[in-house]
Order: structure tokens, then sequence, then C-alpha cells
């Protein structure tokens, strides 16, 4: 069986490694040149879920060759600078096997591209995908270089805006813009202490959030913004314009924000936050979604990642124990829909808590404590999934 993988991010070079693994063969198509995909996003948190999943795909070292810094605990304050909460995962490698890590994600995008690579999984950088063609026992992608390649399945790993999901499940939702913008970098500062975790602020004019670790502080901020960016608008903002307006932005929260943003040179870049209302499905014939293609969340969740990963370890598992593509589909459906769906709802919710508003900060401060408890217990059920590789999928209800 041969699978054809548009899109070469995280979900895209991770299923490339699991069906490696799975015995089956796979090559992998991404619109972005090699410079765009080292240079892509920021930093990301991989939860120990992620890690785990990482780990059933045979890269448990791989957050550790990416450089990842342990984030076992966040704190969050208040505009004034007070502790409002605090989530404590310090235990997580004794409960869940693994902890949380920040990772810059151009490195971890280099190492499973690498891992992928070094699978046979064969890799096409630079050309976009235009359209499909689905016959009965294969489909056809045409690419915009004019070429054509055929495949017995086709994954769509082609994140948010997935040209896959618009053109095999025309109707279905597009994505939501949720009315945040999100920047960041890490800059160098000697003087501010190792947080051993992250710090989280609610400014009075937008959110901070920032982990210092040995020298170095990663650091970004969430911006309400009514209106949603047209296509390609953010990617030629000049990065001195958009720390100048960050600087005034938080320029009375509580230190170290303020230094933090005065030491920064510069952003790395801009991104609306989008997340994907339900779709009815995530397959079509011989086609299936998976990643950001078909459950994105918020970047509020700190799942994105880590639901890519599991994505691709369990659809590769269905796809070598189930007998046709439509079965392994429907099962891959069945285990992954509900969860990443009450996770993305999760991340919306969290999302419209950062919108600054001196009511609902009054009212946050004071429900906070009771909202962590519950998220406590959702992170619990979060971080707490594994996936047996070694035990073969059923076909389920």
């Amino acid at each position: 069986m041969k699978v054809l993988i548009i899109g070469g991010g995280i979900a895209g070079t991770a299923v490339g490694v699991a069906l490696a693994r799975a015995g089956l063969s796979a090559r992998i198509v991404e619109g972005r040149g090699p410079e765009r995909q080292a240079a892509g996003g920021a930093f990301l948190v991989l939860a120990p879920n992620g890690i785990n999943a990482l780990a059933t795909l045979g890269l448990g070292d791989l957050v550790h060759r990416a450089a990842g810094i342990p984030v076992p605990e966040i704190r969050f304050y208040n505009s004034h600078g007070h502790q409002a909460g605090h989530l404590d995962a310090r235990d997580a490698e004794q409960v869940y096997g693994a902890s949380t890590h920040l990772v810059k994600r151009g490195v971890l995008q280099q190492e499973l591209l690498a891992a992928a690579r070094s699978a046979d999984v064969a890799v096409t950088t630079g050309t976009r995908l235009v359209e499909l063609q689905q016959g009965d026992n294969d489909v056809t992608a045409i690419l915009d270089d004019g070429s054509a390649i055929t495949a017995d399945l086709l994954l769509g790993c082609d994140g948010v805006h997935s040209v896959v999901r618009k053109l095999a499940l025309p109707s279905g939702p597009r994505a939501r813009y949720t009315g945040v913008l999100d920047c960041g970098a890490w800059t160098a500062i000697d003087t501010l202490p190792d947080t051993h975790g992250q710090r989280m602020v609610w400014g009075q004019q937008a959110f901070f959030g920032y982990a210092a670790h040995q020298g170095t502080t990663y650091w970004f901020s969430n911006i309400a913004q009514d209106v949603e960016p047209s296509p390609g608008e953010l990617d030629t903002l000049d990065g001195s314009s958009v720390l100048a307006q960050l600087r005034e932005l938080h320029a009375a929260d509580p230190a170290p924000v303020p230094q933090i943003l005065a030491a920064a040179e510069s952003v790395i870049g801009a991104w609306p936050i989008y997340d994907l209302p339900d779709l009815p499905t995530w397959h079509h014939h011989r086609i299936c979604l998976l990643g950001n293609a078909a459950d994105a969340a918020s970047p509020s969740a700190g799942q994105g990642a880590s639901l890519a990963l599991e994505d691709a370890a369990v659809l590769a598992k269905c796809l070598r124990d189930l007998d046709t593509p439509q079965s392994a589909f429907t099962r891959f459906e069945q285990l992954r829909k509900p969860r990443a769906e009450a996770i993305v709802a999760m991340g919306r919710r969290i999302g419209d808590r950062k919108i600054p508003s001196p009511g609902r900060a009054w009212i946050r401060d004071r429900l906070l404590p009771l909202f962590l408890r519950m998220g406590a217990r959702q992170a619990h059920q979060q971080y707490g999934y594994r996936i047996d590789w070694d035990h073969p999928v059923g076909y389920g209800r």
C-alpha cells in the first residue's frame, strides 16, 4: 500500500514515521521550501501524552535531541502581579512516564523530518496541492508544478487551512478565527532567573506568557483583534514595529514583562489563532485528515502538537490492523474524534478568557482556583492517554 501525505509539518512527518513502522510505504509533499519549514513558528509545548506518542513511534529521545526544556508547572498572575493560581505537574514523570517540555518548533520539525527520511519516507518540498482525483482504488494529487502523484491512499496533514479538507469535504466548516493574534520569540536575558516552568500574566491590555531557562527567555503575547487578518497580511510585518506595539501594550504590566520586551530585539512572527469547528467526518473514500487539518485546537489548550502525534500513531495502527482503508479510517475517527473535539472546546474556553475586560478580570481572579481544579482533572485525562502499539486495533462499534 502506497500512502501520499500532503503536508510535511509535525503531523505529516510523524505519520510518515508511523506508517513506515507499520510496514507501509509513504511519501510526503510539502508546499513550503526547506528554509520556511525550518523557520516556521516560534516554540510550542509538548505534553506528556505527546512525548509518549513519540516514544510509541520509536522516537522517545527526540525531545532531548531537540533541546526541549522541562516546564512542569504553570503559575498565573493578574495584572497587579499577584499570583492568581498554580498548576503543578512536577510529578508527571512518575505518574505519566513523561513531563511537559517546551521545544522550538523549527528544531522539532527538523528532527521529525530527519526521522522520516531515515525511515525511507520520500519528501518533496516547494510544490502545493491544487486538485484531487479519486478513482475506485486510488487517489491522484495534482500539484502546482504540473506533476501528478497517484497513491492508494491520501492523508491530509496540511494544517488548519487544509487544502485537502476543502477539496475532499467541500461542505465542511472553515477554520474559525478566535479573535486573538499570537506573537513571540526567545530573548537572551542573563538577569532573569530560571522559572522552572511557565508563567502566565493577564496584562491590562494583552495576555503574556514566558519561561526562562539558562539565560534565555521564551515569551509570547496574545493580543485581542476583532478583525481577522487577510491571508498573507502578517507575513511581511516589520518585527521592530510589532515589538514597539507590544512594549506599549504591556508597559503597565507587572515585572518582568516590560523588562523582557525591553531586552527583546524583534519578534519571530505574528500569527492569527484559529481553531476548527467540529467536522461531520474526517474521511472520504480514500482520503483522511489528521492533525490540525482535522482537529485544530487553539494553542491555549497546550495540546495541538501532542494531538497530532497521537493521531499519527493511531492512524498508522488502524491502517496496519484493519483490512480496508474505509474500515481503518472509520475506526480512526471513532477512536480520535471525541477526544480531539473535547480538547478543541477546552482551548476555545481558555482562549476566550485571555481577552482583556475589567469586569471579566474581577470575576476570573476569584473563580480561577475553581477553573484550575477543573483544569487539573482535564489535564489528568489528557496526559494519561497512552497508545499500545503492540495491541491490534479492533473494529469497535
